[in-house]
């Protein structure tokens, strides 16, 4: 009976920092869709598809979460870069570049190139100008949520409830793994 009860109550401390995740992922912002056509994808549509969202951001600096829906059967490698001198560059494979600016207002906080064949963009505003961007979702756990695991695995051993420590070692499992 205790076996099982800890195997629950592990398992369910582990899913809980993924559940908070994908709460905050449905939460964040307003939803843009960007279809990129996989037959004859364009950079000039790409570059005019982020002038869109940068001119939204202006009218209204909030929380993005944008979904780049570039087919993954599209059989040429669709990037996005950054040059030396601040502008953007857009790359269809078989095309010439299409250099565009958003004049220094992307703040790029993943890889470059960027592959946009299938990707999600979390823009974040930094002030009126800028926005920050990600190709992830941030997700910061509270450092109390540690201490309060530390606290009842204590618990668990000094009063020997191996729920306890179960609970505590999932949830602080699923706090590593939900970064």
């Amino acid at each position: 009976m205790h076996l099982a009860l800890s195997v629950a109550a592990g398992a369910a401390a582990f899913a809980l920092p993924w559940a908070v995740r994908l709460w905050k992922a449905k939460r964040w912002g307003l939803p843009v869709k960007i279809t990129v056509d996989p037959r004859e994808p364009s950079a000039e549509a790409i570059a005019g598809y982020f002038a869109e969202v940068a001119r939204r951001l202006d009218e209204r600096p909030e929380r993005m979460k944008v979904a780049i829906d570039g087919r993954t059967d599209c059989k040429c490698a669709i990037s996005l870069d950054f040059l030396p001198d601040g502008d953007m560059c857009a790359t269809v494979e078989g095309s010439p570049p299409k250099r565009f600016s958003l004049r220094r207002r992307w703040i790029p906080d993943h890889q470059v190139p960027l592959d946009l064949r299938s990707c999600r963009l979390w823009i974040d505003p930094v002030d009126a100008n800028r926005f920050r961007v990600m190709d992830r979702m941030p997700f910061r756990v509270p450092p109390g949520v540690y201490m309060l695991c530390s606290l009842i695995a204590t618990l668990g051993v000094v009063r020997v409830q191996p729920e306890c420590i179960a609970f505590a070692a999932g949830l602080a499992a699923g706090c590593l793994s939900a970064r």
